[in-house]
């Protein structure tokens, strides 16, 4: 934050004698002391990428923020420094989306008017990943879905896609029967 220099602060008569200057310097060494510790307590509150894992878990509590505590320590860190993003668009499609591309990369939301569907109903393509989908992460989104919706919003489907490569090989034959015909000899 910043550094004390005591001579600044205390009159000079004060620190020509030596029992005062001894006395300044202590105060000052104190005060550098604290001036430590309150940055490494403001650094825990606000610096996402230092803050050890239970603080993070603990802002979570504190912000009343839909939060997965298993996930891993990077995840827990994207999603906090997102939180205030997202509760001021809370009940917007961006908020849905962003919520859901934490467990989903790549999920984009669709509107009603998008794909021709009923007033006031969405649904979530997702791209699948290689490795599955497992009950908990499907449900994990379906809670998210629903806290970052709003409330007249209503979720139509889930749409689970999945690119796979694959080469196609055909092959053709082509077969030709010419016509014989055997005429018997004519004899002369």
């Amino acid at each position: 934050m910043f550094i004390f220099d005591i001579s600044k602060w205390v009159p000079k008569f004060i620190l020509w004698d030596k029992n005062g200057y001894a006395l300044a310097k202590a105060i000052e060494a104190g005060l550098q002391k604290m001036n430590d510790i309150i940055r490494q307590g403001v650094d825990c509150i606000t610096d996402y990428d230092t803050m050890p894992e239970w603080r993070l878990d603990e802002l979570a509590w504190e912000t009343n923020f839909l939060y997965d505590y298993s996930a891993g320590v990077e995840t827990k860190r994207r999603l906090l420094k997102d939180v205030f993003f997202i509760y001021r668009r809370l009940g917007t499609k961006a908020a849905v989306e962003n919520a859901l591309q934490a467990i989903f990369p790549g999920s984009v939301l669709q509107e009603w008017f998008e794909y021709g569907g009923e007033p006031f109903y969405f649904r979530m393509e997702i791209e699948l990943p290689d490795s599955g989908i497992t009950p908990e992460q499907l449900e994990r989104a379906l809670r998210r879905i629903v806290f970052y919706k709003n409330a007249r919003s209503v979720l139509e489907g889930l749409n689970f896609d999945r690119n796979v490569s694959a080469q196609i090989m055909t092959a053709g034959i082509a077969v030709t029967n010419p016509r014989v015909e055997v005429f018997p000899e004519k004899e002369e």
